[in-house]
C-alpha cells in the first residue's frame, strides 16, 4: 500500500509498480520482488476504446519534478477510475502505475504519480472499467517528460503559449452554451513538434461572459469544459504544463480590481480562481491560501519561476505589483538557483514597451499601469538588485498585450537590469501596436498569432528561439545571448 494525491488530499490508494530491465525505469526500486511480478504488466491502451462521453475533457499533466507529476481529470459519469501510466519498450507498453482515484462531487479529480525516473518520458489515461471489471472506456492519452534529475545539463525545450483567440475579438465561452469552442491555427501547430515543457501564461480562456452571467462556479466549471474538450485537444497530450494565470480567467481587468472590497465581486473572483485551481494540474486546492506562484528545476539547465502577477497585486498607487513574499520568493530563486538559466514565467510584460506619444495608451491590451512599467518602484528594485548581484542568463517569457515579440526589457541598456531579455507571445488575439515598438529594443515583433519555440542549451550557454507562423513556417529565428557586458 502507498500513500498518493486523490483529488488534492492525502488518501490511502492500491498502487502497482513495474520494474522494468532497461535503464528508463531503475528509479523504480520500491516493491519490486517475486511477489510483484503480477505488477509486470504489459498491456495495450489503445485497444481500449476513448469515450468523450465518459471523458468529455482533457487529461492535463503538470507540476512535473524529477521522480513525479500530476494530472488533473474529469469523470463525467463521476465513477471511480483507474490512472494508468505505462512506458514504451518498443511495441509493448508496460504498466508503471495504476491507482483507483475517485472524483468529487462535480466529476473533478486530480492525482500525483511519483517513484518515477528523472528526465524520462512516460504516457497516462484514465480508464473506467465494465460490471466484469475488464477495461471498457478511456479518456484521451497523453504523454509528459519528467524534470531532469539535479546535475543534468541537458538541452531543454519550451512551447509557450498565451491570449486564446482568432482574431481581435476574443472567443468569449457562452454560459449558456459551453459547447467546444474552435480549434486555434497556432497551437495546432503543436502537433508538429517536439518539446519537453508546454508553459501556459495566462487568458487560457475568456470568460468575461461568465463573469457578467453571474459568475458561479458552476458556470465557470462548466465554461472551462468549452476549452479542455475543444482546441486544448491539440495541445496538453503533448507534454506537461506549467502554468499561471492573467485576468479573463475571470473576467476582463476593466471589470472589476482583483483587490475589490465588493462582496458580490470577491465572489465571483473567487469561484474563478477556484475553478481554476480545480481544472488545472497544480499543487494546490485553495485559492488566496495556496500560493501559485512556484518554481521547477530541470537539472542544472533552467529553473522556470512562475509567478501570479494578477491576483497578488494592489492598486497602482501601493506600488504593490507582488506580494513581499513574492517578491522575495522571485529575488531568492534568481540570486540562489544552481541552474545555468532563470526563466521567469510571467503573465505580463516586464519590458517598457516604449509605444510613441500618440499611440492610444488608453486601450486595455497596451496601458502601462497593468503591466510591470506602471509599478516603477518594484520594476526598479529588480533590476537594481540583478545589478547588484550580477546575474546573468534570466529569460523572461510573457503575454497579454496580444502580440508576438523578443526583445530586452529596456531601450539602449547600460546595465544588466535593463538588458535582460523578454519573449512575448500571442496565441490568437491581436493587437497592431506590435508594429509601434520600437525596432532597436524588439528587433522582431509581429501581431499575428505564433508558436514560439525556445531550447535552452547549457553546452552553448544561449536560447534559440523560433516564431513558428500558422502555416507551419519559421517566421523569426535568432540564438540569445543572455549575458551582459557593459
Amino acid at each position: 500500500m502507498k500513500r498518493g494525491k486523490q483529488g488534492g488530499r492525502e488518501s490511502s490508494v492500491d498502487r502497482r509498480q513495474f520494474l522494468g530491465t532497461g535503464a528508463a525505469l531503475l528509479g523504480f526500486a520500491v516493491g519490486c520482488s517475486s511477489e510483484d511480478s503480477e505488477a509486470e504488466e504489459a498491456f495495450e491502451p489503445e485497444a481500449v476504446p476513448e469515450s468523450m462521453e465518459v471523458f468529455p475533457r482533457t487529461p492535463i499533466a503538470g507540476e512535473m519534478k524529477p521522480t513525479s507529476f500530476l494530472v488533473a481529470g474529469f469523470v463525467a459519469s463521476g465513477d471511480a477510475v483507474s490512472l494508468r501510466v505505462w512506458q514504451r519498450a518498443g511495441a509493448v507498453a508496460k504498466l508503471v502505475w495504476d491507482q483507483q482515484v475517485t472524483a468529487d462531487a462535480r466529476g473533478f479529480l486530480k492525482a500525483q504519480v511519483d517513484g518515477l525516473a528523472g528526465g524520462e518520458w512516460y504516457e497516462y489515461a484514465l480508464f473506467s472499467a465494465d460490471a466484469a471489471g475488464a477495461l471498457s472506456a478511456r479518456s484521451l492519452i497523453g504523454k509528459v517528460r519528467t524534470a531532469l534529475p539535479d546535475g543534468s545539463k541537458e538541452p531543454v525545450r519550451v512551447a509557450i503559449a498565451a491570449c486564446i483567440g482568432r482574431g481581435v475579438i476574443p472567443e468569449y465561452v457562452e454560459p449558456d452554451d459551453p459547447a467546444p469552442v474552435a480549434l486555434w491555427d497556432s497551437l495546432a501547430q503543436c502537433a508538429g513538434h517536439d518539446y519537453d515543457v508546454f508553459i501556459h501564461l495566462g487568458d487560457q480562456g475568456y470568460f468575461d461572459r461568465v463573469w457578467e452571467a453571474g459568475g458561479s462556479l458552476e458556470q465557470y466549471l462548466a465554461a472551462w469544459g468549452a476549452y479542455h474538450g475543444g482546441g486544448y485537444r491539440d495541445v496538453y497530450p503533448r507534454t506537461g504544463v506549467y502554468c499561471t494565470w492573467d485576468d479573463h480567467e475571470v473576467t476582463n481587468n476593466s471589470s472589476v480590481d482583483p483587490w475589490t472590497s465588493d462582496p458580490e465581486e470577491r465572489a465571483r473572483i473567487e469561484n474563478a480562481l477556484r475553478a481554476y485551481y480545480t481544472v488545472m494540474p497544480i499543487d494546490a486546492t485553495e485559492p488566496f491560501v495556496d500560493k501559485l506562484w512556484r518554481s521547477f528545476r530541470w537539472g542544472d539547465t533552467v529553473e522556470f519561476i512562475v509567478l501570479d502577477c494578477r491576483y497578488e497585486r494592489q492598486a497602482l498607487e501601493s506600488g504593490v505589483y507582488l506580494s513581499a513574499e513574492q517578491f522575495a520568493f522571485l529575488k531568492d530563486r534568481l540570486l540562489n538557483s544552481p541552474c545555468q538559466f532563470k526563466c521567469v514565467v510571467n503573465s505580463v510584460p516586464f519590458s517598457n514597451l516604449n509605444l510613441p506619444a500618440d499611440a492610444p495608451l488608453a486601450n486595455q491590451l497596451v496601458n502601462p499601469e497593468d503591466r510591470w512599467q506602471g509599478y516603477v518602484t518594484q520594476r526598479a528594485e529588480l533590476q537594481a538588485f540583478v545589478d547588484e548581484h550580477a546575474i546573468d542568463n534570466v529569460l523572461w517569457i510573457t503575454g497579454d498585450v496580444h502580440m508576438c515579440f523578443v526583445g530586452q526589457v529596456d531601450r539602449n541598456p547600460t546595465t544588466r537590469g535593463q538588458a535582460m531579455w523578454e519573449v512575448c507571445v500571442t496565441s490568437g488575439n491581436l493587437n497592431p501596436l506590435a508594429n509601434r515598438i520600437p525596432k532597436d529594443q524588439f528587433p522582431w515583433a509581429s501581431e499575428d498569432a505564433h508558436l514560439p519555440l525556445l531550447t535552452f542549451d547549457p553546452e552553448s550557454n544561449t536560447v534559440r528561439l523560433e516564431f513558428i507562423a500558422t502555416d507551419g513556417s519559421v517566421a523569426h529565428s535568432r540564438e540569445l545571448s543572455l549575458g551582459f557586458s557593459a
